[in-house]
């Protein structure tokens, strides 16, 4: 079994990683906004940012003709031409609790508020630049902001390009499941900074970063930290041949932890974890079944964990239950479950993981548990401007097989966006 997961990270790391995965609930309101893209192709690019019942949702809404804003779905490659700079604003209420009651991970809860602003400037049709800041306060801190940063890159598109450099198109926007990178990354480590690359066309999305996310600092022996991963996603079965679609999601995410002459010599940690899977959608967005192999791998000179390697299986299923006709897909069950032994992901939500992040002495050798999630997602009409108000409200039991222990989640985020071309 050893000898086949360095097999696996070998192929991945040599032939490109990562599949574009789509995460277990739709994160849409982590991500960048609908009409970044709206410059771009309409019908081959959305794919890459958003899930398919979240697309038939936003069609739904735009293509109602008494939305004023309804011409925005019409949007087709010829649009490539239309750019144009402008400023934006953004805010994110965002409370998150939860309650594993587990020795090794009893959970936290996050609570507080994100604004963000700033613009975007084209100097030609492909090439644009922005720059803003974003300010994060959590509840209850005595710090105001909690976090400040700036927001700034620049980014070349073609019709199925797209390079950034500065701030990045991070987090819930890298697409991975969540064994391998939480989605609360959005609340504790918000903007990355490195370079990115996207490919994407009518069988394959791909992606690869660079997140350069702390730097060296001999004096006081600070470690450099660097991710580094890739995304790509190959559709096998569209569903204009089929009334589903079939397609096969892996991934790659690589952690480094380490620094050359530091006044204090510290421990050097490579942490390497990836997946691969199997995802199936209906045409109708009714269902949605994926099913994924995850690893993880400690490559550093020296184990610096509880364990040198790890694996395990994540499947989940969804329904999509309409609320009328109208506005399908608002209302989602999710019934997942996991079984993983010695799995560690130093991005990864802590659910999931036989160790937390930094203390190798709080462990969980083997990790199974089911998990019925509920999420309900509104979106608002904004006539101010064509993205909505977006609502998502979520519930999440937990039932841990070996231990016979309950635990559960809830969260409820709120979105608000004004204005053109947004930079996170």
């Amino acid at each position: 079994m050893i000898s086949f997961r360095k097999h696996l990270f070998l192929f991945l790391f040599i032939f490109g990683g990562q599949l574009a995965v789509s995460a277990q609930l739709d994160n849409q309101i982590f991500k960048r906004p609908y009409n970044d893209i709206q410059h771009r192709e309409y019908q081959a690019v959305r794919s890459q940012y958003l899930d398919n019942d979240t697309i038939n949702q936003l069609d739904s809404l735009y293509n109602d003709s008494t939305n004023p804003n309804s011409s925005f779905v019409k949007t087709t490659q010829s649009d490539i031409y239309n750019y144009r700079s402008g400023f934006s604003f953004g805010n994110l209420l965002y409370c998150k609790n939860n309650e594993f009651g587990e020795s090794n991970n009893p959970g936290q809860t996050f609570f507080g508020n994100q604004i963000w602003f700033g613009g975007k400037y084209y100097f030609t049709k492909n090439l644009s630049t922005s720059l803003g800041y974003f300010m994060q306060y959590d509840f209850g801190d005595n710090q105001f902001p909690s976090k400040g940063l700036p927001i700034f890159n620049i980014e070349y598109n073609t019709e199925r390009n797209r390079l950034i450099a500065g701030s990045l198109l991070g987090n819930t926007n890298h697409n991975l499941i969540e064994p391998l990178y939480n989605y609360e990354n959005t609340f504790t480590k918000p903007i990355e900074y490195g370079i990115q690359y996207f490919h994407f066309n009518k069988l394959i999305s791909y992606q690869t970063w660079l997140d350069w996310r702390q730097f060296a600092k001999i004096e006081t022996s600070q470690q450099e930290k660097i991710s580094f991963g890739q995304t790509l996603l190959i559709k096998v079965i569209e569903e204009t041949q089929l009334p589903f679609q079939l397609s096969f999601p892996a991934s790659l995410l690589i952690y480094h932890q380490g620094g050359e002459a530091l006044n204090v010599p510290q421990k050097i940690q490579t942490n390497a974890n990836g997946s691969v899977g199997v995802k199936l959608n209906d045409i109708n967005n009714n269902f949605k079944f994926e099913s994924h192999l995850i690893f993880s791998n400690d490559v550093s000179p020296s184990i610096n964990h509880a364990f040198k390697d790890g694996y395990g299986t994540f499947t989940y299923f969804t329904v999509f239950v309409p609320q009328n006709k109208n506005n399908k897909n608002q209302h989602r069950i999710v019934a997942s479950y996991f079984k993983a032994s010695e799995y560690y992901s130093p991005l990864g939500a802590p659910l999931y993981t036989s160790e937390l992040f930094g203390k190798p002495y709080l462990y969980s050798r083997n990790r199974e548990f089911f998990m019925l999630r509920y999420q309900f997602v509104k979106l608002f009409s904004n006539f101010i401007h064509v993205n909505p108000i977006q609502l998502d409200i979520r519930i999440e039991p937990i039932y841990h097989i070996q231990e016979k222990l309950f635990a559960f989640s809830t969260g409820v985020y709120l979105k608000i966006l004004l204005g053109d071309n947004f930079i996170h």
